[in-house]
């Protein structure tokens, strides 16, 4: 949700300096804007720093919930501050050059200094994730409820899914043909031999997209999981139409594979969002009321910090981003 630009004067304890902010309509945004700009002050240490919003840095030379981009000699960027684990910033590093030749969809700014984008979060969750496969096995066994073996492998030349990685998404001209893509996506290997793809749509304090599915123009792809263009309809007025493309994108992928050369068992679209999130929880519910081949769940910043907290090797991180994340 964007918040009304009125001013508001704080100050930064920091550096001493008094900051206009934004009042946002929605309490929860506002709560979880003062708690990062508490997080970025007496964790991280570092001043505040112009909006990654365009939009906003005629009136907000600086904001509270983003970071400075350099420090005493120091960049932002370079120190990956905004990302949760030296495994997360290496990650992200390799992920974005990977990105940049198939027109991905990371931006820097964003994540590297605005500590309200879901955009850290995702990728704090895929570079730890991915250090700690056996881990993330186990903790993917017990949010799915499914019979985890192992991280498993979607080869690719160009789009390959190993294990866990953010900001996927296959050839775009081989399935829905629209830019949809996963925060995170991953690709697990069940008991049976069986494959599950998980797709998971990262939430923090962000909306869904408020551009409209047209179900005509989709009507293949709802046929292909059962939705009528009547129920779409009314998913879509319920301000769900970016999950339903996220539902229709796995279950292509379900269905033919990256590039339709096969493909895999199981799949499951997941938002994963605060327990607050009251038009997440209404969009996956209504979507969870018709039977389809791939599956959706929500799953809450809490429980899904909580599972990784149950992982030995995932314990100080799931601490951290519990410290960070949770009210």
């Amino acid at each position: 949700m964007r918040p009304r630009w009125v001013s508001l004067m704080g100050m930064d304890d920091l550096t001493g300096d008094h900051l206009p902010r934004p009042f946002d309509n929605d309490p929860a945004v506002r709560a979880h804007r003062a708690h990062q700009g508490r997080w970025r002050r007496e964790t991280l240490q570092w001043p505040a720093g112009p909006p990654t919003d365009s939009r906003a840095r005629s009136r907000y030379p600086t904001l509270d919930s983003c970071l400075a981009e350099e420090h005493e000699g120091i960049s932002a960027q370079e120190e990956g501050l905004n990302l949760m684990s030296d495994a997360a910033r290496e990650y992200a590093r390799k992920r974005l050059s990977e990105l940049k030749p198939i027109g991905g969809l990371a931006e820097k700014d964003r994540l590297w200094r605005n500590l309200l984008s879901s955009q850290p979060l995702a990728f704090s969750i895929a570079g730890e994730l991915r250090a700690h496969p056996s881990a993330a096995a186990a903790m993917f066994a017990e949010l799915t409820g499914a019979d985890v073996r192992a991280l498993g492998r979607l080869d690719d030349p160009s789009h390959q899914l190993n294990g866990i990685e953010a900001e996927w998404f296959p050839p775009r001209d081989l399935h829905t043909r629209d830019r949809s893509g996963f925060d995170v996506a991953a690709i697990l290997e069940l008991a049976d031999d069986s494959r599950l793809l998980v797709t998971v749509e990262v939430k923090y304090v962000d909306t869904f997209s408020p551009t409209k599915l047209d179900p005509e123009c989709y009507a293949a792809a709802l046929s292909e999981i059962g939705l009528a263009p009547v129920d779409a309809k009314e998913i879509v007025d319920q301000g769900g139409s970016q999950f339903l493309r996220s539902v229709l994108l796995t279950d292509s992928v379900r269905r033919t594979g990256v590039r339709g050369e096969g493909g895999v068992d199981q799949a499951m679209a997941v938002v994963l969002t605060r327990g607050d999130d009251s038009r997440a929880a209404s969009v996956v519910s209504a979507l969870h009321q018709h039977a389809m081949p791939t599956s959706v769940a929500l799953w809450s910043h809490e429980n899904f910090f909580n599972a990784a907290s149950s992982q030995p090797a995932l314990l100080e991180w799931a601490a951290r981003m519990s410290d960070r994340y949770l009210l």
